[in-house]
């Protein structure tokens, strides 16, 4: 065997997809000048279909599907203690091949007899060339030209842009000294020399590493510059934005004590530890620009009706208006306002009209009670009360239609399904949402879902040309991350309470719709057919934001209360009551929550009482599964008002 290819996934399928055509292309073109060549993908626990897409279209490919992410260096590691080739190439998913490129680099390996790793030109999607084809040793100097920017003030020189190798022509033929492990070939014997990729380095810099010891172990590293492939750079990492940073970072840490002592090993760490906090306060201030840019546009633009209105009812009035107490005062009018809009709703995807209609009306209604109590002269005329209602959600309406097309209004955009179900279940589940929406795409592209049951009950499960099978139920959060899903449907025949309840309350991201599909024995349950009753929608579901914010109000409420009345509490020996409150306002503590022994992936707050104590299981099952799915405050206060008369025990742990 010549040469062994070997690819970590970690779900990008699409990209190992192009990438294994590309390299059964140049395989072929290798076998047909005498050679021979094996490949292999390692899949990292990949959720999004990639192992049954390897498994389907690329049979000659060895699969090592792994049942946790091991990340890049002991995936590759797997693989190359298994393969036989006399040269071993390290490829990313998320690259394409030349068809010649396997025996172009072949034929230059086989006359340089002191090649232990070589790399190609790299260019991205867009044609352009990657610096990092050709990279220098990392020391403390070459590190902080990088970091600071200072290798762009002179890219083509060695003294500030080492860490790129700018002296270096890309067109030409060189020895170098750190290879990319997007496309890292290296001569078996090497490795087996110097050893294989160190494990101590999840993701990034374990290529480093490598390059660094096969040049210490006697070997040149060369870049060759006859071939190219393209770099769809960080597709197969990108997913975890400010987390792979750190990754990054960590690698860099490991590397500086690794091969660096002394001064220089400070000083690389404290450059790294420099750009950490640099790059985690960028990650931070684009997030919060992101949150905040859509009601700064909308109070802006509603603050500016306000005070045009008012000049122009000043002028038709002839009254003359303090602008000094004017401004500010119409500022404040716009700002309670979108508090009242955020308060109901409105800036949660998707877009409700019946949010912006509350909250307006909630805004309204408390200016029109706060402006019964000011002083005569810091009134304005109540008509700018009646404008700010009708200009409010016209302004609401056209901001959005401009934001994103519209698409955003009730659910409008695309839904990007993931059913909980058992392969028979799900047909019958399909076939309900077909009678009942049979305008929904639900056929138009593969049906992605999760087995009730383990991971492994899913391998088992045959993914088809309709259906695809992407792990278990423990793999929610991560097929929802990965997937972009906004919408889950839970068989509710298959699922118990206890893991309805878990679904709900375990996932990450709060704007996930959760929908729950009742059949028996594959057919739909209903008089006559299907009925809307057959599939629940759970509006007031725990996890959804508004429900969040309405809870903690009522505990922010109710722990005041508390407060104010701590004598009467102490008097009647609730002194417990006391510290509950507090933690209650720290966010600590919830007044009300669920038995972790009911929601074992559950991601809500510890919790001062149960929502239920008493009875059957199965009676407590269905309890919690009512209150998760349609959280209502008054059900908090009759817990509390029950937990108060009857004395019932505190929590001392609650959830953990």
């Amino acid at each position: 065997m010549d040469v062994s290819i070997v690819i970590v996934n970690y779900n990008v399928e699409h990209f190992l997809s192009q990438c294994l055509l590309s390299v059964r292309a140049s395989v072929r073109d290798l076998e047909l000048k005498g050679h021979e060549a094996e490949v292999w993908v390692v899949d990292n626990r990949s959720v999004d279909g990639s192992c049954a897409m390897v498994r389907e279209q690329f049979p000659e490919v060895h699969l090592l599907a792994l049942d946790e992410n091991l990340g890049f260096s002991k995936g590759n590691n797997r693989a190359i203690e298994q393969c036989n080739g006399r040269w071993v190439l390290l490829l990313n998913p998320d690259t394409v091949i030349p068809e010649n490129a396997l025996s172009k680099c072949l034929a230059y390996a086989e006359s340089s007899p002191d090649l232990g790793g070589m790399g190609v030109p790299m260019v991205d999607g867009m044609g352009r060339f990657l610096p990092e084809s050709k990279r220098g040793m990392p020391t403390p100097w070459v590190a902080f030209c990088k970091i600071s920017g200072l290798y762009k003030l002179a890219p083509k020189t060695e003294k500030l842009n080492q860490y790129y190798m700018g002296h270096l022509d890309p067109d030409e033929n060189h020895c170098i000294e750190i290879l990319s492990g997007a496309f890292m070939w290296m001569r078996k014997e090497a490795l087996d020399q110097v050893g294989l990729l160190d494990e101590a380095y999840f993701m990034y810099g374990e290529d480093i590493d490598l390059s660094w010891r096969l040049l210490k172990g006697g070997w040149k590293n060369h870049y060759f510059a006859e071939t190219s492939i393209i770099h769809y750079k960080g597709e197969s990492t990108k997913k975890g934005s400010l987390n792979y940073v750190l990754v990054f970072y960590k690698a860099m840490q490991i590397f500086a004590r690794t091969h660096f002592s002394g001064g220089n090993a400070r000083a690389m760490l404290g450059l790294i530890q420099l750009a950490i906090y640099f790059r985690a306060s960028l990650a931070i201030l684009a997030r919060v620009i992101r949150m905040v840019k859509l009601p700064v546009l909308e109070f802006s633009l509603f603050w500016t009706a306000l005070v045009v209105f008012l000049m122009q009812y000043g002028e038709a009035k002839e009254i003359q208006y303090d602008w000094n107490w004017a401004l500010p005062a119409t500022a404040a009018y716009a700002a309670l306002w979108l508090l009242a809009l955020k308060f109901q709703g409105g800036y949660d995807r998707p877009w409700k009209l019946i949010s912006v209609a509350r909250g307006v009306l909630m805004g309204g209604l408390f200016l029109l009670a706060g402006y019964g109590l000011l002083p005569e002269n810091m009134r304005f005329s109540r008509a700018i009360l009646v404008f700010g209602a009708l200009a409010l959600p016209l302004i609401v309406l056209a901001v959005r239609w401009r934001w994103d097309k519209g698409r955003g209004w009730n659910g409008k955009g695309q839904k990007r399904r993931l059913f909980i179900s058992s392969p028979a279940e799900l047909n019958a589940i399909s076939d309900l949402i077909a009678e009942l929406e049979p305008h929904a795409e639900l056929r138009a592209e593969k049906i992605q879902a999760l087995h009730p049951g383990s991971r492994d009950a899913s391998a088992n499960e045959s993914s088809s040309e309709d259906v695809s099978f992407l792990g278990g139920l423990t793999d929610l959060n991560e097929v929802i991350r990965i997937n972009r899903i906004n919408e889950v449907i839970l068989s509710g025949r298959e699922l118990t309470a206890s893991q309805k309840i878990s679904a709900m309350t375990g996932v990450a991201d709060a704007n996930i719709h959760f929908r729950i599909a009742w059949t028996e024995g594959g057919n739909v349950v209903g008089v006559g057919g299907p009925e809307l009753g057959s599939i629940s929608d759970w509006p007031r579901a725990i996890q959804l934001p508004r429900a969040k914010r309405i809870k903690r109000t009522f505990d922010i409420f109710v722990a005041f209360l508390v407060l104010v009345l701590s004598p009467f509490f102490a008097a009647f020996g609730r002194t417990n009551w006391i510290p509950s409150a507090i933690d209650v306002l720290l966010g600590k503590r919830t007044w009300v929550g669920i038995p972790a022994d009911f929601a074992k992936e559950s991601k809500l707050q510890k919790y001062v009482f149960s929502r239920t104590h008493t009875g059957s299981n199965r009676a407590r099952h269905r309890t919690l599964l009512a209150y998760v799915r349609d959280y209502r405050w008054t059900v908090d206060l009759g817990v509390i008002r029950e937990a108060l008369i009857s004395h019932r025990a505190i929590h001392r742990h609650g959830n953990n």
